[in-house]
């Protein structure tokens, strides 16, 4: 439809031209008649052009549409299967932690080489699922625009956290974060067990680097299991519109997953 609209709009266009060619070399009576017929034919295209603007409009409308629908049906899977499931896991695998060490045996070292082996896995998958999942790819790459990292808490006195893994866009993330960013880790993400949403959205400003203009949205949220904190997964992407508060359940979803993992590592 709209290549038809397009071409019936260039006809028409061409047609007013002609019209207005050779109105200016006809005698009155023919003058008049070519040129009342160019003004049909302006009309002409002003209502086709018209109605191909209408119809970009409703598709347009449409696309909105579906990506509404489309970020509700994420959102419920989010809300009613990932978030309680990671729960669900944290919990468990801490129960599961606690009940072993109270043992008092040592475990198996064969054991221990393939939790660490799972765990790294596991690791992996979050931050690359994140640096995915989240921010849209490059259009013309197709590569990830986000990255993601995790960074364990390696002194909670110094409020030192250092970095694990991360996965996703260039450049590396800080090998260290400590000092006031530090704090902010741990007092207010870690310790308080909530999310630090960066963004147009939020209008708050990252505390990690308040500079940057190269990562303008972060999420970062508690890795735990049960009262076991580990550390924070985040993940920042370029434009202050790239991660929604819809991407803050997912993170949520992800961390749990990777406390779990951990706790049984």
């Amino acid at each position: 439809m709209k290549l038809f609209l397009l071409s019936c709009s260039s006809a028409l266009a061409a047609g007013v031209f002609v019209a207005s060619v050779m109105a200016g070399d006809q005698e009155d009576k023919d003058h008049e008649r070519i040129l009342r017929a160019g003004a049909v034919l302006a009309v002409a295209v002003v209502l086709v052009t018209a109605g191909e603007t209408a119809l970009n409009e409703r598709e347009k409308e449409r696309a909105r549409k579906e990506a509404g629908r489309a970020a509700a049906a994420l959102a419920l899977t989010y809300h009613s299967t990932l978030a309680p499931l990671s729960e669900a896991l944290a919990t468990l695998s801490q129960e599961y932690a606690a009940a072993y060490a109270g043992t008092g045996a040592a475990p198996p070292a064969g054991l221990v080489s393939t939790q660490a082996a799972q765990s790294a896995v596991i690791r992996r998958t979050v931050l690359v699922g994140a640096a995915v999942l989240t921010a849209e790819p490059d259009p013309a790459s197709h590569l990830p625009r986000a990255r993601c990292a995790f960074y364990r808490l390696a002194d909670r006195a110094q409020h030192k956290f250092t970095l694990e893994d991360w996965a996703g866009a260039p450049p590396t993330p800080r090998p260290v974060i400590d000092g006031a960013a530090g704090s902010h880790f741990l007092h207010d993400i870690l310790e308080r067990g909530a999310p630090y949403h960066v963004g147009k959205e939020t209008r708050l400003v990252s505390k990690v680097d308040q500079f940057s203009t190269t990562y303008r949205s972060v999420i970062a949220v508690p890795v735990v299991a049960g009262s076991r904190d580990f550390g924070v997964l985040s993940v920042d992407a370029p434009d202050d519109t790239d991660l929604q508060d819809i991407h803050v359940d997912l993170m949520k979803s992800l961390a749990g997953f990777l406390g779990a993992a951990l706790a049984l590592a």
